[in-house]
């Protein structure tokens, strides 16, 4: 089964998913982000922390709601922390709400709980074993299997509580009922997958939640309704630590132990560590991955309750059961009903670079020297050998590294800013240099001198840098013209509020002034040349007209006097 799911959209890879896993069973390499079923304990941190929402645990609702559709006889096994998270009059209004949704039967699964303790009991009071850990939560029993496979013996070999329930269940109403648990423990479901006889599916209480809020359902308003075969005091008390008492919650099972109850991922390492050193002994411990166990789970409703608050809220339901009871009482016909279970070693041993190789990956990182090696966890490894062992097994990337990336970045900047052609000076608040380019120092520094924290003044003109930094505004693409230096720049002037100082650019359009300038000339000077030719051609077609008109004048004379003579020839007409 795979456990959680990333969706490729959402993931920005901030890596903090990665910094929150325990087992650092999360995989970022080659662009692709990947759960690695066979390190990660189910305890459901990763999915917590995202702050995008991007790894998504199966929901079983839609097969849920199926299973009612199809008329299913559907039996709700409730985790007894529901009454720390759910707001109403009466316990029992949950019944009724439950019953809205097309549940058939509603049990706690203390009832479950109370046959494992049973079962811890003859284990414990054997006394063979040299340290004794619980088995209800499903995180830890991962956790122990899979990295401290020398302490797989200690575990009592007895089901969860959620399993021998719904193995109880399925067994009063048939193997074709559909057996769904409800509670805050997310790893649930892949120990329901993982034993496929007891339980159908598995919601969260907020999974639940969101359920009765799309059905419009106020738990409060409802009438109270009767639970199944009645829970006990002992099973109820669970997630306050129960399991490792006799049925009056005052009696320890065998005093020769010593008893401890270890919740939350680094408690539970660090017991684990003192176990296989074998520095402790005679120790009974009931084992919860989850800080403040099942009350804290990351399945719970998102509400303004505090811990201590939904822990108060145990206690008084536990309180309010009227007498303690045993199954004799109950008579609970748990014969025949397979609780025992194996536990195995299913470390997955990976592959050990050696020094050598080590060395080779930290230094394509930039780490030369242990004095290079900072350790900051920003990758999510907390040293950087840690890092250069998940690079050598492929789980990690080296470019996942954050003081080198910034560090290449920071070179990257040197390098353009050091070999740009641009001249960039950097100010501070009283316009005295800070920093300049190589390119600023050739043009602005004949005498190789020294210009550091010599204001700007002294080689230019100032009022457009006192201009910037009065008004905070920048100035972007101001020509101006340095005769002194035969040169032409456009000039921005940036102010960076956070830095306080003013960032100056130049850049040299000498050229392209100077060819614009050329420009103009060869116009003008075609102008010129146009405007001549037009005059010529305007005196050549007066000198043209006037000569027309002479000649046109003389014509009319002649042939006026030739007119009068054939007129007056031989008399006349």
């Amino acid at each position: 089964m795979k456990f959680i799911e990333f969706d490729k959209n959402k993931c920005d890879e901030c890596y903090k998913c990665l910094r929150t896993c325990p087992t650092k069973a999360i995989s970022f390499s080659d662009n692709k982000r990947e759960i690695i079923d066979d390190l990660c304990i189910k305890c459901g941190l990763c999915q917590a922390s995202c702050p995008q929402g991007a790894l998504t645990i199966q929901n079983d609702i839609y097969k849920i709601k199926q299973a009612i559709k199809d008329n299913k006889y559907v039996v709700v096994s409730l985790a007894p922390s529901f009454i720390s998270t759910f707001e109403f009059k009466d316990p029992r209004q949950m019944v009724t709400g439950l019953k809205l949704l097309g549940f058939k039967w509603i049990e706690e699964t203390a009832v479950g709980a109370e046959v494992v303790s049973n079962h811890y009991e003859h284990i414990i009071e054997d006394g063979t074993k040299t340290n004794i850990i619980t088995s209800s939560c499903p995180s830890a029993n991962y956790l122990i299997e899979q990295y401290y496979p020398g302490q797989v013996d200690s575990i009592i070999p007895v089901v969860s509580p959620m399993i021998a329930h719904g193995k109880m269940i399925k067994k009063k109403f048939g193997e074709e009922c559909y057996v769904v648990f409800i509670g805050p423990c997310l790893a649930k479901k892949a120990e329901a997958e993982e034993i496929s006889d007891a339980i159908d599916a598995v919601l969260t209480f907020d999974e639940l939640s969101e359920w009765f809020e799309e059905m419009n359902i106020s738990l409060s308003t409802l009438e109270p309704s009767c639970f199944g075969d009645e829970s006990t005091k002992r099973g109820c008390a669970y997630p306050i630590g129960s399991s490792l008492w006799k049925n009056d919650l005052k009696t320890r099972v065998n005093n020769s132990y010593k008893y401890i109850r270890v919740d939350g991922i680094d408690r539970c390492k660090d017991i684990l560590e003192s176990l296989k050193r074998g520095s402790l002994e005679n120790y009974c411990i009931e084992m919860n991955i989850c800080r403040g166990s099942c009350i804290n789970g990351p399945g719970m409703i998102k509400n303004k309750l505090t811990y201590y608050e939904r822990e108060n809220k145990i206690h008084r339901y536990v309180d309010s059961k009227d007498k303690c009871v045993d199954n004799k009482d109950k008579k609970i016909d748990n014969s025949n009903i397979e609780v025992k279970r194996t536990f195995k070693s299913k470390q997955l041993k990976l592959k050990k670079p050696t020094h050598y190789e080590i060395k080779e990956i930290l230094a394509s990182m930039g780490r030369y020297s242990v004095h290079d090696e900072l350790n900051c966890g920003a990758c999510g490894y907390s040293t950087c050998i840690e890092k250069a062992e998940a690079v050598y097994n492929g789980l990690s990337d080296r470019r996942m590294c954050l003081p080198y990336l910034r560090a290449k970045a920071e070179n990257l900047q040197s390098a353009i800013i050091e070999h740009t052609p641009n001249l960039i000076c950097i100010l501070d608040e009283k316009l005295r240099i800070r920093e300049l380019n190589p390119a600023f120092n050739r043009v602005f520094n004949e005498d190789s001198l020294d210009l550091k924290n010599l204001p700007i003044c002294t080689l230019m003109e100032d009022k457009l840098f006192e201009k910037v930094l009065l008004q905070k505004q920048n100035i972007i693409g101001y020509k101006k013209n340095f005769k002194d230096l035969n040169k032409v720049f456009y000039i921005s002037i940036i102010y960076l509020d956070y830095e306080k100082v003013v960032v100056a650019i130049f850049t040299d359009v000498t050229l392209e002034e100077r060819n614009r300038q050329e420009l103009l000339r060869v116009k003008e000077q075609t102008i010129t040349s146009c405007q001549e030719v037009i005059e010529r051609q305007m005196c050549v077609a007066q000198e043209i007209a006037s000569l027309l008109g002479e000649t046109t004048a003389e014509t009319k004379v002649n042939l006026n006097r030739l007119k009068d003579i054939v007129l007056n020839d031989d008399g006349g007409l």
